[in-house]
């Protein structure tokens, strides 16, 4: 009996010291998990605070000036105080909307005025960055009163069919302006007169003519689509807006039967400006 409980004895001892060893191990695997936890929970901690620090560094730059929020791939201006970017900007569309910001706290009324009429040809007559006829660009830059009429007079007619040649040509092989060139330097016009109030109200107005070139990847006829416009831009309390517009084909046809020139600050164009 006494042997039999000197063997279980024997038995039990190493077993336990086993079990000793065991839990050791679990407290040293256990404790270096806890320094890796430790360790990833600091850096994450920090990541955080530094990258809070960016946001608030970009969002202070994004609201100085004249409300600016600028893109953080290219530091170009996508919003200011009057106008945004179009949707799927282009990279000729990036150039012209900066160069609009930049006139808006230096620039004469003339040099603003162009610069809201490049910043409506690139965003209007780029089909490339459209997903249908629903999207007609460059509305922003339309007088007020005649924003409404005028997206819904585009659905039905030059923008009527750009879900057509989107489903033919493929959307990336559609017109996108490439280059506009000022043809005639802009001038001061006859005021802008708004009848539709009592009394009528008028705006200082500028005559902006313009022609522009299309991409090399269009497939599309681009005979079919304007290269060339005079544009009226009205001074609407300070935020300078399109109120007609029109084909020079039409311009110089009409002042060839009339007798009008081209050039002159005292010309009077076609357009009466009046709403």
């Amino acid at each position: 009996m006494s042997e039999n409980r000197k063997k279980t004895v024997r038995r039990t001892v190493p077993g336990q010291k086993k079990a000793d060893a065991q839990k050791k191990r679990s407290r040293q695997v256990t404790s270096i998990l806890s320094y890796v936890l430790i360790g990833i929970s600091v850096a994450a901690i920090l990541a955080l605070g530094i990258n809070t620090v960016n946001a608030a560094r970009m969002s202070k730059v994004a609201n100085q000036g004249n409300e600016e929020t600028l893109s953080v791939k290219t530091g170009k201006t996508m919003k200011n105080s009057l106008y945004e970017i179009g949707n799927n900007p282009t990279e000729i569309s990036k150039e012209y909307f900066q160069k609009l910001t930049d006139s808006l706290s230096s620039g004469t009324p003339e040099e603003k005025a162009e610069a809201v009429v490049y910043n409506f040809v690139t965003d209007y007559f780029t089909w490339t960055n459209k997903d249908g006829n629903y999207e007609v660009g460059g509305l922003q830059y339309i007088y007020a009163e005649k924003y409404a009429k005028f997206e819904e007079w585009n659905r039905w007619y030059p923008y009527s069919n750009l879900d057509l040649y989107i489903s033919q040509y493929g959307r990336e092989h559609l017109p996108e302006v490439a280059e506009i060139t000022t043809e005639v330097p802009t001038f001061r016009t006859d005021d802008f007169t708004v009848q539709s109030v009592d009394p009528p109200v008028t705006y200082p107005c500028y005559q902006v003519q313009v022609s522009w070139t299309y991409g090399s990847e269009a497939t599309v006829n681009l005979t079919e689509f304007p290269h060339r416009m005079r544009f009226l831009v009205a001074d609407h309390d300070g935020r300078f807006e399109i109120v007609e517009f029109y084909d020079m084909d039409s311009v110089e046809a009409w002042e060839a039967e009339n007798g009008t020139g081209a050039a002159g600050s005292d010309e009077k164009t076609d357009g009466e400006g009046q709403s």
